[in-house]
Parts: structure tokens; sequence; C-alpha cells
């Protein structure tokens, strides 16, 4: 059985971070075996220790250990592991008879895809980061909005623009999804790969996810970004949503 940690929320919603997203995602597609572990955000460290999963890296110290969600961990093989990237990686190789997310031939065009994926999208954050709190529960709000603004060196609710500024941050954010629109349209398929489903489709889906819970389903933002480049968008999620269950 495979154990899945993802980051907790405030029901009824799930975590609005795309990275479990992804995860998620992949364990539901190839339809393997899992239960799921919420964790808080000041609990990561306790947690991954105690399961044996090693941090994911060095804080921005360089020395304190990093620990991240999602992760997980496997009775059949032994393996522990955070980071997404790793997880779909992992799983792949582990599970080599179930739907491969990196099929043969596709692993350096998708690693290009996924540096370049968070670069483009990167508009995106001061809109949406300062909303996370709200979907948290409090020990998770109060250490996020805490060490955030530590990272960032200002509270949270100043990074928002407002006013003429959040009319130009939003030209900019649809100025990034037209550039993804534009790799996208060069598929023949519904898929980043045509017809076949990879670990590159599992990530914009999350970040749509992402974005569809901290703006709010019901938000004429988020109704927006559905409409943009021909509704596609929405369609994504659409074509996706039988891999997107949290029923475990």
């Amino acid at each position: 059985m495979i154990t899945f940690y993802d980051l907790a929320a405030k029901p009824p919603l799930t975590a609005c971070s795309p990275n479990p997203w992804k995860a998620r995602y992949v364990l539901n597609y190839k339809k393997l075996p899992y239960k799921t572990v919420y964790v808080e955000f000041p609990d990561i460290e306790t947690v991954s220790k105690k399961a044996g999963i090693p941090p994911f890296g060095k804080k921005p110290d360089g020395v304190t250990p990093h620990y991240t969600c999602p992760a997980i961990t496997d009775d059949t093989t032994g393996a522990a592991l955070s980071d997404s990237y790793k997880i779909a990686e992992y799983l792949d190789k582990a599970y080599p008879d179930t739907p491969q997310v990196f099929p043969p031939g596709t692993e350096a065009l998708q690693a290009a895809f996924y540096d370049h994926f968070f670069q483009v999208i990167s508009p995106l954050w001061p809109i949406v980061l300062p909303r996370v709190p709200e979907t948290l529960n409090e020990r998770s709000a109060e250490y996020y909005t805490r060490t955030r603004a530590e990272r960032f060196g200002k509270p949270l609710d100043q990074m928002e623009p407002v006013g003429e500024d959040r009319i130009i941050a939003w030209e900019k954010i649809k100025a990034s999804f037209g550039q993804l629109d534009g790799w996208l349209s060069k598929s023949p398929g519904k898929f980043i790969f045509g017809d076949t489903v990879t670990f590159s489709d599992f990530v914009v889906a999350s970040m749509l996810q992402s974005v569809k819970i901290l703006l709010g389903e019901g938000s004429e933002e988020w109704k927006n970004i559905e409409g943009w480049n021909d509704g596609r968008w929405s369609n994504i999620l659409k074509n996706l949503e039988k891999h997107a269950s949290v029923e475990h």
C-alpha cells in the first residue's frame, strides 16, 4: 500500500498547492491503491521524519533540511520520497505495468516543459499566494502567513496588487496563458502529446486546480480564465476529471 502525504486544507476544500495535485493525479491515473494522510504545514518535518521520508533539499540558508509535501511511502518496495516530479518518475519505474506518465521518448521534452512552465505562469503568484491562508486550518494559516512574510520580506497582504496595478497584473497573467496556449495548440490531440496523457498534462491541470480553489470556482476572475483561449483551460480540467478523485 502506498501512503500519500497531502497538505491539509479547511473543509470542504482540498489542498490549494499544485504540487500535491500532481502526485494525486498520477496515483489515480495509474489506479494504484493508496491512502491519504493530511498534514498541517507546521507538522511536515515531524511527520516526514517519523515516516522515514528524507528532506527534499535545503532551506534558503543552505544548511537547514527542507521537508515538503507531497510525499509518499511505499510498503511494497520500502521507498520513501517527496517532490511530485520524483514521485511520478518513481511510480513509473516501480510499477511499469501501469500507464506511464513519462512514455519513452518524452522524458527530455517533459523535463524542459516542467522547467519553463513555472517561469511562464509566474505572474499569477502575487494574485494567488496571499489567498492561501484563507484555505488553510488555523495552525497552517498562521505558519504560512509568518514564514512567507519572512521569505518575501513583506506581509502577504501587501503582495496582492490593487487598483491600476491589479489591471496590469491580470494583463500579464492573460499574456502568460496565451503563451501556454501557443505551445499547447501545436498538439494534434487534446493532450500535450496528442492523445496520450503524460505528467505534463497533470502539471497544467494541477496549476488550474490550485488557481480555481484560490480564486473561488464562482469568482469572476476564475470564470474569465475558463473562457480564455477558446475554453482550453476548462477543457483541460474536464478531460482529466476522472483522474482528479480525492476519495482515498
